[in-house]
């Protein structure tokens, strides 16, 4: 039990690991501009003069209350994301400082599209250990249960649009790679799934009460 859980959390935080690279590029695209929850953050963090890290840990926390009230289910994998998304994002920006932030057009979609691809394929290493989904699915998954007839694609696009929003009118960079971001993210995904042969879907995560079931029954 404690070396399946040990590998579970490693493959986990690996995979958190390399999302929060994956913003802090997107950060580095600058005013070209990143998806709409690093929008979200980099308004936050325009508004609150914190680091963009916290600014993240802010809104995931966010979005965990919203979780709760909804009574959607997290697990440990959740609280993982939280917290380590937003500790990656800062040290890796903090360990990119050789690296400038984009200047022109075509560095910035570099990083932000290189960001976002990294993103891909670092949420599905987050995802296989099945520990919990992460705070910003588990509320798709609660609205689209709201809204049965819309389809998931329609609600999440919803979701991040509202983000987006959000993080532009607190004065957050706007920019093509934004555009192309909201864009071709969901076939950005889609690809990684092809790739790895990963079908989120069929992913069973364990929420806090089975992994307490599960750690009840080995003791």
């Amino acid at each position: 039990m404690v070396k399946e859980y040990t590998k579970r959390v490693i493959i986990c935080m690996v995979g958190l690991a390399l999302c929060g690279l994956g913003s802090a590029l997107g950060v580095l695209a600058g005013d070209v501009g990143t998806n709409a929850w690093n929008t979200l953050a980099l308004g936050l963090q325009r508004l609150t003069q914190q680091s963009f890290g916290t600014c993240t840990f802010l809104v995931s926390l966010s979005i965990v209350v919203i979780d709760l009230l909804g009574r959607g289910k997290l697990g440990f994998g959740s609280l993982l994301n939280v917290i380590f998304v937003a500790y990656f994002s800062d040290f890796w920006l903090g360990h990119l400082e050789f690296l400038p932030t984009a200047d022109n057009m075509a560095l910035g979609l570099v990083y932000t599209l290189a960001g976002q691809f990294l993103m891909a394929f670092a949420t599905l290493l987050y995802m296989m250990p099945a520990l919990g989904c992460g705070p910003r699915d588990t509320l798709m998954v609660l609205l689209g249960k709201k809204v049965p007839k819309v389809p998931i694609g329609a609600v999440r696009f919803c979701i991040e649009a509202a983000a987006l929003c959000v993080g532009l009118l607190l004065g957050a960079p706007f920019g093509l790679g934004t555009v192309l971001i909201m864009a071709l993210q969901a076939s950005i995904f889609q690809l990684a799934c092809r790739v790895t042969n990963i079908e989120p879907r069929n992913i069973v995560h364990e929420d806090f009460a089975a992994t307490f079931r599960r750690v009840g029954k080995a003791k």
